[in-house]
C-alpha cells in the first residue's frame, strides 16, 4: 500500500483507545449569550454561567462528554473510546472544552496531546 508511511507495517489490527475525562478546574465566565443578558437585566444576576463539555477528535472521529450545568470546576469522571487501526496513522488527539450554547458552542480552550510523547517506540 502506497499510502502507508515507512516502518508502518501492512497488517494493522484493530485497536480501542480509552481516554478518560476526569475534570476542569478555573474555567473563565464565557455566556454573553443574548439571554443571560436578558437574565442579567431582568432579575440581576451577575453570573456569568458556563455549560462545560470536552469534545475529544482522534483519527477523524469525534467523541464528547456529557454538559455540566452551570460549573466553573465540572466532574466528569467519563470515558470515550476509539476504535481505529494500531498503529494509528494519526499522530496526536485534539482535546477541546467548549461551553454549550443553544445558538452556538463555543470553544474555551484547546490542548493537542501527541502520541509520540505518550507512547512506548515500537
Amino acid at each position: 500500500n502506497l499510502l502507508l508511511p515507512d516502518g508502518v507495517p501492512l497488517e494493522r489490527q484493530w485497536a480501542r483507545f480509552y481516554i478518560k475525562i476526569y475534570r476542569a478546574e478555573g474555567l473563565p465566565r464565557m455566556n454573553t449569550s443574548i439571554m443571560a443578558n436578558v437574565k442579567k437585566a431582568l432579575i440581576g444576576e451577575n453570573k456569568d454561567l458556563v455549560d462545560p463539555y470536552v469534545q475529544v477528535a482522534f483519527a477523524g472521529q469525534k467523541g464528547k462528554t456529557s454538559v455540566q450545568k452551570s460549573s466553573y470546576e465540572p466532574l466528569w469522571n467519563e470515558q470515550i473510546v476509539f476504535t481505529e487501526m494500531f498503529p494509528p496513522l494519526c499522530k496526536r488527539i485534539k482535546v477541546q472544552i467548549r461551553d454549550s450554547d443553544k445558538v452556538n458552542d463555543v470553544a474555551i480552550g484547546t490542548h493537542f496531546i501527541d502520541l509520540r510523547k505518550i507512547s512506548n517506540e515500537g
